[in-house]
């Protein structure tokens, strides 16, 4: 992951029109990427203020069902809440790391942060689902010392 994005796709040939042609491919995909990392972004900020307000039921309920066979609605609750309780609310993160993947699923954003929260930082990275009419969560993973201790 990285703050930007190299897509090395294949040599350039440099016959007639068909540079045109694959520069235009190169600027659709890294364009098409840069959209979906911005709309993953504004749904991670989406997520913060839910869990802010503890709205986690409501996280669940609209993430994909891979997210949702991973573990039972109790049991993200149970997460969310010991996040809070370890390190607190979050308060900042700089830029995220990121990465698109396109495939025949659509695109998968992976964002990945160095957070501050409350009482220590964190390792957070999301990564969506981006679907019209807006991305949808796949998996949230956190990591910290803090879970270390008692």
């Amino acid at each position: 992951m990285g703050s930007e994005q190299r897509h090395i796709i294949g040599p350039v040939v440099k016959r007639g029109g068909h540079l045109v042609g694959f520069c235009l491919a190169i600027g659709l995909l890294v364009g098409c990427g840069g959209k979906s990392r911005e709309a993953a972004q504004a749904a991670t900020e989406k997520f913060r203020a839910r869990v802010m307000v503890g709205e986690y039921a409501q996280i669940y309920g609209q993430a994909e069902p891979e997210f949702r066979a991973s573990a039972t609605e109790a049991q993200f609750e149970k997460l969310m809440k010991a996040v809070e309780r370890k390190l607190g609310r979050w308060q900042a993160a700089a830029e995220p790391a990121w990465r698109v993947n396109i495939g025949t699923g659509g695109r998968t954003v992976f964002l990945g942060y160095k957070s501050e929260f409350e009482k220590g930082s964190a390792s957070e990275e999301f990564i969506w689902r981006v679907k019209d009419p807006a991305p949808t969560l796949v998996g949230y993973h956190i990591n910290s010392p803090a879970f270390l201790a008692d």
